[in-house]
């Protein structure tokens, strides 16, 4: 009852901070911090054992799906859960420093029922002012996420409550770049298609205009179109994660469909799998659910829990709640750690043998050279060879004279036409000065 009670004090505030998110002094950063404090309570309820606002009972006692984030990993312990818990709170402050947009959807409201279920108050959280004209296609956004611009598209779409299949376009990244430079002529980002009224912009505004006036009610919102100071609270989010989001790492195959990713553009987490999504340049289709979202419940009855992030991969059927676990999957599956190393050319020279070593010679028909042309180097000696056994060398050989008979030999079985003869043989080396040709190498 007390949970309930203090849940119930703190609602107020943070709608009026997601409706007058620009009042001035004391009052503005109350209204901003109870907006994260109910934020922290409903983007990831079992990482940090609070109650969920989002259509959840209110429930007092122990979180009711006990996370698996903290004991993830494969051994890397501690480091790993330090460097989780360090993006995220980077993450949680690049949220701040942006404030309430991205998180509500436009004409949000908040209400606790009176009912009274099992010890427990339903929270109920609508819009009444969401058109009921939908696209019937996806939307198409080639952004980056590092983007200032892109992010106040991806705000408006979250405002809208509009899905939209989103294809990373990071600096260095040779995916759908050249895409871009083919439809629009340029490479400047954020560039929307709509393929339901056929309308292609680069502009942020004049995206975020064409929004709002084609499946909104034509009046943009405050925090959207108050210029550079949006543009500048919108670039304070990237200043916070440094270098994420901004530059290709994609080294792994692309996948066959889009994946479908479920959040909302402010939720500190989601940025966390949207920043990898964005470097390893993987389409996904952005499934909006901002407070207030109209498919909040149909998470809810699909997975039995609402939580986000929430990634579906139709290419291997893979469905996980978790940033980093999502991430980790993302990273094995797409990243480097999934393109196989390319192995090196074999190379067809033999080194040569150390010195009073044997080795066995072996040819073969279809080689190019003559094994039988003493020509070809390295030279071969016989063992125990005569002139009438085939071409060679004798062991007792002495300088050129003694090389030059064997040569004339050679030629001499050569035009008797007689197939040639397979023998075993050690290679030898050939002394410049005429020297002991018998010397075994």
């Amino acid at each position: 009852a007390s949970r309930s009670a203090t849940l119930e004090r703190g609602i107020k505030p943070a709608r009026q901070a997601a409706t007058a998110p620009m009042m001035g002094g004391w009052p503005s950063a109350v209204c901003l911090l109870a907006f994260a404090a109910v934020e922290v309570t409903a983007f990831a309820p079992a990482y940090h054992g609070l109650p969920s606002l989002r259509g959840d009972a209110v429930r007092g006692g122990s979180a009711r799906h006990p996370s698996t984030r903290m004991q993830s990993g494969d051994g890397g312990g501690d480091s790993k859960q330090v460097r989780n818990l360090f993006d995220l709170a980077s993450s949680s402050l690049a949220t701040l420093a942006r404030g309430p947009p991205g998180s509500f959807v436009s004409g949000y409201s908040v209400e606790l029922s009176g009912e009274e279920q099992a010890r427990s108050r339903v929270v109920r959280e609508f819009s009444e002012s969401l058109p009921s004209v939908r696209p019937s296609k996806p939307l198409e956004l080639y952004e980056f996420e590092a983007c200032p611009f892109c992010r106040k598209v991806r705000e408006a779409l979250t405002m809208l409550d509009i899905d939209a299949v989103v294809y990373p376009c990071p600096s260095e990244g040779d995916r759908y770049r050249p895409k871009v430079m083919e439809m629009g002529g340029k490479t400047q980002f954020p560039y929307l298609v709509d393929p339901n009224t056929s309308y292609e912009a680069f502009e942020s505004d004049d995206i975020i205009r064409y929004l709002f006036q084609t499946y909104g009610d034509g009046i943009v919102p405050l925090e959207l179109s108050l210029g550079p100071i949006t543009t500048l609270t919108c670039g304070a989010v990237s200043a916070l994660r440094p270098g994420k989001g901004r530059k290709s790492r994609a080294a792994g195959p692309a996948p066959e469909q889009p994946l479908e990713l479920w959040g909302y553009e402010s939720a500190p987490p989601v940025r966390l799998v949207r920043e990898t999504l964005c470097e390893l340049e993987v389409p996904y289709k952005s499934v909006t659910v901002a407070r207030g979202s109209i498919k909040s419940q149909a998470l809810k009855d699909k997975e039995g829990k609402f939580q986000v992030p929430y990634l579906s991969d139709p290419n291997t059927g893979v469905t996980m709640f978790e940033s980093a676990d999502i991430c980790a999957y993302l990273e094995d599956t797409y990243g480097s750690a999934s393109a196989s190393p390319s192995s090196p050319p074999s190379s067809t020279t033999t080194p040569p043998p150390a010195a009073g070593s044997e080795v066995e010679a072996v040819w073969e028909e279809d080689s190019e050279s003559d094994p039988l042309d003493p020509m070809n180097a390295p030279p071969v000696v016989v063992e125990g060879s005569v002139a009438a056994d085939g071409p060679g060398w004798d062991d007792d050989a002495k300088g050129g004279e003694e090389d030059k008979k064997g040569d004339e030999k050679v030629k001499e079985e050569e035009e008797k036409e007689e197939e040639p003869v397979v023998v075993e043989a050690e290679i030898v080396s050939d002394d410049e000065g005429g020297g002991k040709g018998g010397k075994k190498a």
